[in-house]
């Protein structure tokens, strides 16, 4: 955004929602070291930082003479700069003791047991509270800038995706697809993929995570491609299912029911409602049919800054309330052993009762090539 004042106007409602969580813990302060959560609150997208924010809003980053002009270039509004010298925890020590505070949060994913020890063992005088998720408790709420990164991150994915179909006949490595959909990525404007992207074809195509290998495509082939780019830092998640030429009446058969499956999952996607409430749609149908077995994975996942958001222990999208600007994946499956699989994933942006698909790549019948 070239606009800082604007982006500084985002980056300050994101402050002020996290601060009031930081003050609920009646906590001084919370040492972020997630980079994409100091990268939500400072624009910054530099590596091997922390960040300082307290609970009146006040930013330190403690950061290194690397990354000083992208610093000055990225950051709007006011912010402490650190230039580290010494270790991680020597800085933040002296840091602490500058701002002089009693209770401070610790983003207890990113610091190891010992880490942790480490940090109490150098400020006797702090009392130290790890928390699960805080930022991405404001995170999961996508602001104007992000939904359309977003939809530009899925705009850019669905080209690409358009531009390896061609590609896509007998003989061809599943490698070779998967490597030239990255490239695609950044041919049209994004920052790259943001996952290893998965081309699983034949009885591969049963794997759920089964990555581009040097496996060649065959004649009869259901091919599973979930892939995405990365947009400003946010990322896409999109599956389509090709088949390859005739294949067998019961793959047909499985995709009908994944593409019912899905629709019934995404109409539940609505205020109100939580992901379990979305699951329960598109799984209860694929058990209906007689694939329930066959449906080993959750319903979907947030999306954002990071490609799996709402799926972590503290905050599951199992249990979460979905509320407007929301953005999370829908993707039922059903995987045979030994004989493929086919799934079906989309990016859904929350919108009261009306659901908004913002991944449009054709699905409505098996993609035959």
């Amino acid at each position: 955004m070239e606009n800082k004042q604007e982006l500084l106007t985002l980056i300050n409602n994101r402050i002020n929602q996290v601060t009031a969580l930081i003050k609920e813990h009646n906590a001084d302060a919370m040492i972020i070291f997630n980079q994409a959560n100091y990268r939500y609150l400072t624009n910054f997208t530099g590596e091997e930082a922390q960040l300082i924010l307290t609970a009146n809003g006040e930013r330190m980053l403690l950061s290194d003479s690397r990354f000083a002009g992208q610093i000055k270039a990225q950051v709007p509004g006011e912010m402490d700069v650190v230039m580290k010298h010494s270790s991680d925890y020597e800085e933040l020590t002296n840091a602490l003791k500058k701002m002089n505070v009693k209770k401070v949060l610790v983003e207890g994913e990113f610091v190891s047991a010992s880490e942790f020890s480490k940090l109490k063992e150098l400020n006797p005088d702090i009392d130290f509270e790890m928390v699960e998720e805080l930022v991405e408790r404001v995170r999961n709420v996508k602001d104007g800038l992000e939904i359309a990164a977003l939809r530009k991150a899925i705009d850019i994915s669905m080209e690409s995706f358009k531009g390896i179909l061609p590609m896509i006949k007998p003989g061809v490595k599943e490698r070779a697809i998967g490597a030239k959909l990255d490239y695609l990525f950044k041919v049209n404007g994004g920052d790259g993929p943001d996952f290893e992207t998965i081309v699983a074809s034949g009885v591969r195509s049963a794997w759920a995570h089964g990555v581009a290998s040097d496996k060649e495509l065959e004649e009869g082939d259901m091919i599973v491609i979930d892939f995405g780019s990365f947009y400003h830092g946010y990322a896409a998640d999109i599956t389509r299912t090709i088949a390859l030429g005739e294949v067998d009446e019961e793959m047909h058969k499985i995709y009908d029911i994944v593409h019912e499956a899905q629709r019934r999952g995404i109409e539940a996607a609505v205020v109100g409602n939580t992901g379990y409430d979305v699951d329960k749609a598109a799984r209860d149908y694929i058990t209906q049919q007689g694939y329930g077995k066959y449906f080993g994975h959750g319903i979907g996942h947030g999306i954002g800054l990071e490609i799996h958001e709402l799926c972590q222990p503290a905050l599951p999208f199992k249990t979460t309330k979905l509320v407007n600007n929301m953005v999370h994946t829908v993707e039922p499956g059903i995987y045979l052993p030994d004989k493929g699989g086919v799934r079906i994933e989309d990016d859904i942006l929350i919108h009261d009762q009306t659901p908004e698909t913002l991944s449009t790549l054709p699905k409505d019948e098996l993609i035959s090539l």
